[in-house]
C-alpha cells in the first residue's frame, strides 16, 4: 500500500461529546491528554467509545480538582496494593485490616500482583468474578474483594501518579457481584420470646437488651456499669461509647455516629438492676457482662451461649423452636437467627409499629436515615405500600361504610 494513502494511526472523533477521543486504525479508541507537566500523553486502547469517554472524564475531572496527573506506567498491582495497605489501611481497626489483607493476599495478589495496572482490563476484572464464583465463593464475599480492588486502583490514581482507567468502574451491571440481603434473618412469631425464656443468668439480660436496643455484639461486650444510668427507672438509659474487639481489647466505637444514648423500658431497667446486685463485679469501672474472673466476655463465648440457648428453646407443646439445631448436619444460612438478628428484629418490629425511618435510625445509631433506608429498603417499601393501599381503601370505601 502506498504510504501516502495509509490510514493515519489516530483520527479525532467528531463532536463535543468526543473531545480528546481518537479512533485508532484498528477501530479502537484512545484518549489524548496533557499531563501535569504539559506533555502529551495517550491512554491504552478501549473497545468502545463509552469506555473512552469515561476515561476522558476521569482525567479531566482529576485535573480540575488539582490532582497530579502524570504517568507511572510501570506501576504494578502488587506495589500499589502494598502502598495502599501501608498508607490508608494501617490506621483502621485490626479486624478491618485483616479483611482487606485477606482479600489482597489470597485473591488479588496471586492473580494480579505482578501485572502492570495498565494491563488489567475490564475483561480481567469480569473474569476474576467468574473464577471466584466457580470456586463457590459467595457473592457477598466477592463484593468485598472487588471493593478492595476498586480502592487500590483509586489510590493509584490519586496518590501514585497512575493515569490509567480503573477497570472496576467500567464493569457492566451484569458483570458485578451483588450483595444479597435475602439471608437476613429475624426472629419470627414466638421465636424471640421462647429464646429469651430459655436463656439463663446474665445471658437472659444480654439477649433481652440486644432485642430491645438493637445494639451490636461488640458494643454490649464493651459496656461498663458507668455506661448505664438506672437512677430513674422512667428515664433509664445506656450510653454506648466503646466496644470489645475479638482480642478482648477495649476500643472506641468505629465511628462517631455509633456513639449515642439509648433509652430502655422500666422492665429492662429492673432486670439490669437485679443483675448488678447479683454480680461480684458491680463497680462503675467493671464490665456489665463478665467472665468468672471479671474479664470482658469473648465473642466466641457469647455466640456459643446463644446457640446453647437456642437449642434449649421450646414451643408450648415441647417441640424445638429451632429444629435445624437438633439435626446432626450443618445448619444452613438463614435457618437459625444469629446475634445480629436481634438488631434486625428490633428494626423490623419498629417498622411494623409505625416508627419513622428517622426514629429507627436514631435507635440503631446509623450515620443517617439514608443508611437505615438502604439496609431495610424491602421492609420499608413493603410497609409504605401497605399504608398506601390502606389509605386508598379508606378514601374509596370509608364514606360508603360510614352510611351502613
Amino acid at each position: 500500500m502506498n504510504s501516502s494513502h495509509a490510514t493515519p494511526r489516530r483520527r479525532r472523533e467528531p463532536g463535543d461529546r468526543n473531545r480528546n477521543i481518537y479512533r485508532r486504525y484498528d477501530g479502537r479508541f484512545e484518549v489524548g491528554y496533557r499531563d501535569s507537566t504539559g506533555r502529551q500523553r495517550w491512554t491504552s486502547a478501549f473497545d468502545t467509545i463509552t469506555a473512552a469517554r469515561a476515561a476522558r472524564d476521569d482525567f479531566l475531572g482529576r485535573k480540575a480538582r488539582g490532582d497530579r496527573v502524570q504517568p507511572n506506567p510501570r506501576l504494578r498491582f502488587g506495589e500499589a496494593a502494598d502502598r495502599w495497605l501501608d498508607g490508608q489501611v494501617v490506621d483502621l481497626r485490626p479486624a478491618t485490616q485483616a479483611i482487606y489483607r485477606n482479600a489482597i493476599d489470597n485473591h488479588l495478589r496471586p492473580r494480579w500482583g505482578r501485572h502492570r495496572l495498565d494491563a488489567i482490563t475490564v475483561d480481567e476484572a469480569a473474569g476474576l468474578v467468574r473464577d471466584l464464583r466457580a470456586v463457590s465463593l459467595a457473592d457477598n464475599s466477592i463484593v468485598g474483594i472487588i471493593q478492595v480492588a476498586n480502592r487500590v486502583f483509586k489510590y493509584a490514581q490519586r496518590r501514585l501518579d497512575w493515569p490509567g482507567v480503573n477497570p472496576i468502574s467500567l464493569m457492566e451491571r451484569g458483570e458485578r457481584p451483588t450483595a444479597s440481603g435475602a439471608t437476613r434473618r429475624i426472629y419470627q412469631g414466638d421465636e424471640l420470646a421462647q429464646t429469651l425464656a430459655a436463656a439463663r443468668g446474665q445471658w437472659r439480660v444480654l439477649f433481652g437488651l440486644a432485642a430491645i436496643t438493637g445494639g451490636r455484639l461488640s458494643e454490649f461486650l464493651g459496656l461498663t456499669w458507668a455506661s448505664i444510668d438506672l437512677a430513674d427507672p422512667n428515664g433509664a438509659r445506656i450510653t454506648f461509647t466503646h466496644q470489645v474487639d475479638r482480642r478482648r481489647a477495649l476500643t472506641p466505637l468505629k465511628t462517631n455516629s455509633s456513639e449515642g444514648v439509648v433509652l430502655i423500658p422500666r422492665a429492662m431497667a429492673a432486670l439490669l438492676a437485679r443483675h448488678r446486685n447479683r454480680s461480684a463485679y458491680r463497680d462503675d469501672r467493671h464490665f456489665v457482662f463478665v467472665t468468672r474472673s471479671g474479664r470482658p466476655l469473648g465473642q466466641r463465648n457469647l455466640l456459643r451461649a446463644l446457640r446453647d440457648t437456642q437449642r434449649r428453646a421450646r414451643t408450648p407443646s415441647g417441640d424445638a423452636t429451632f429444629p435445624a439445631l437438633s439435626a446432626n448436619g450443618p445448619v444452613g444460612r438463614g435457618e437459625v437467627p444469629t446475634f445480629h438478628s436481634f438488631r434486625h428484629t428490633a428494626a423490623s418490629y419498629a417498622l411494623a409499629a409505625g416508627d419513622s425511618t428517622e426514629e429507627i435510625s436514631w435507635m440503631l445509631r446509623h450515620k443517617s436515615p439514608a443508611t437505615t433506608r438502604a439496609i431495610y429498603l424491602h421492609e420499608i417499601a413493603t410497609k409504605e405500600r401497605r399504608d398506601r393501599l390502606r389509605a386508598k381503601a379508606e378514601r374509596r370505601y370509608g364514606p360508603v361504610v360510614g352510611r351502613l
